[in-house]
């Protein structure tokens, strides 16, 4: 019983390692590392080297413990990586996952085994979808994101040994400006016709409620309930898998109580789902008909509306921790984006107030360091307690000591002031 490791050099000069096992009762197979190196580039040989040494070394733990499992394996390491990556696309309703597939082919130019499935594997695929020229970098995230989701439920099913997608980071997504709607557009909207009006309702519906469009496709009649006499959805989350129970505005009870009506037309035979929509392709070709007719200054997409929920709250006056509930975040960081927005309308809406002729005589406007002198002890107290808030908001400091909050920067004082005060 044994493990070892074998060099076979190719053509190109390259060397690439096997790793040959064997077994006096199940016999001998050999695979391919997924490792290989120019070995006049010593320090690039000796790295892959040492990984493919740590490959066979788990392998040789794996075989003391469960040889049969190991040979097992022998089957399925020939197996084809595109072909499940289809699969499991094709199973799945998100066209992220059926988008990657031409990427991989181009990536891998063939068969992409299961045996060559490693860290350095998946860290190539990940600078390769950073030179695509048809993606931007939070299209590239997002494909990453999926690959490594279907390479996880390949080592849950056993046909890798270890999880890879652990030592490959992810791509950073650059921040983007989010376009919403206000309330008025939102009114124009919905009295301008639509293609679809399953569409349209549902557009609207989750303008007043926030789901995601995953979220309203799978939507059923029986999840909507209510607790204390008010109206709720208790849903699970098609993205994150978190439990939710989700309360109803009166508007968005209005919607659906219109959405019931067009079951007539659209659920002749009746459905338990509570929005009968058509594929994505057909849903988006609806929304840009629409949002023509509009004459919206931006293409009408359905994650407009979740964007359009969420600052339509803020400025309502709710808080960014309520909002962030209402939406299904984990961090409060991820809702801070909207905050950011509305900081940026509030901006613009007193830019445009007018400005008097004569203004001579007003006091001159005193710098924040002014209003709160650094060597108080005043200072030094709320100091103590703009940490402590930015450790609750998950906030770290910038590389010129500020905190960044809602799109601004703040000393740990100045912190405490903006927050009491949005309160």
């Amino acid at each position: 019983m044994g493990v070892k490791i074998r060099e076979r050099e190719l053509a190109s000069g390259i060397v690439a390692f096997y790793i040959d096992t064997y077994h006096k009762d199940f016999g001998r197979f050999s695979q391919k590392s997924g490792y290989q190196a120019n070995p006049k580039i010593r320090k690039e040989y000796k790295e892959a080297l040492a990984a493919a040494k740590d490959k066979a070394r788990d392998i040789e733990k794996d075989l003391q413990r469960d040889p049969a499992g190991v040979f097992g394996r022998k089957a399925m390491a020939a197996e084809d990586f595109r072909d499940y990556y289809r699969q499991f696309a094709e199973r799945d309703k998100y066209s992220k996952y059926m988008n990657v597939l031409p990427l991989l082919d181009r990536f891998s130019g063939g068969v992409i085994p299961f045996s060559t499935l490693n860290a350095a594997w998946l860290e190539r695929f990940k600078k390769f979808l950073l030179t695509v020229d048809t993606i931007n970098q939070n299209t590239a995230s997002g494909y990453l994101v999926s690959v490594k989701t279907v390479l996880r439920q390949l080592y849950k099913e056993g046909f890798l040994h270890e999880d890879i997608t652990t030592k490959v980071g992810g791509i950073k997504r650059k921040d983007v400006k989010r376009n919403f709607l206000n309330i008025e557009q939102v009114e124009a909207l919905s009295q301008i016709e639509c293609d679809s009006e399953m569409i349209k309702q549902a557009f609207l519906f989750a303008c007043f409620a926030g789901l995601r469009l995953s979220d309203v496709e799978r939507l059923q009649w029986d999840q909507i309930n209510f607790i204390n006499g008010d109206p709720f959805i208790q849903f699970q989350q098609r993205k994150t898998s978190q439990y939710e129970n989700l309360p109803l505005s009166d508007q968005a009870v209005k919607t659906l109580q219109d959405v019931k009506k067009l079951h007539s037309v659209y659920s002749p035979e009746g459905s338990q789902k509570v929005f009968i929509l058509p594929s994505r392709q057909r849903i988006q070709q609806v929304l840009y008909s629409w949002g023509l007719r509009a004459r919206l200054p931006f293409r009408l997409t359905f994650h407009i509306s979740r964007h359009t929920f969420a600052t339509m709250s803020l400025a309502g006056g709710a808080d960014l921790y309520t909002v962030g509930k209402l939406l299904g975040h984990r961090e409060i960081r991820t809702t801070q984006v909207y905050a950011r927005v509305i900081d940026e309308s509030k901006v613009k809406a007193v830019q445009a107030l007018p400005v008097l002729a004569m203004n001579k005589g007003l006091p001159e406007a005193k710098a924040p360091s002014e209003v709160i002198p650094e060597q108080s002890s005043l200072v030094q107290a709320l100091n103590a307690k703009g940490e402590k808030i930015a450790k609750a908001l998950g906030l770290e400091k910038n590389e010129v000591g500020k905190y960044e909050f809602a799109g601004r920067e703040y000393s740990a004082a100045e912190l405490v002031v903006e927050v009491s005060g949005s309160e």
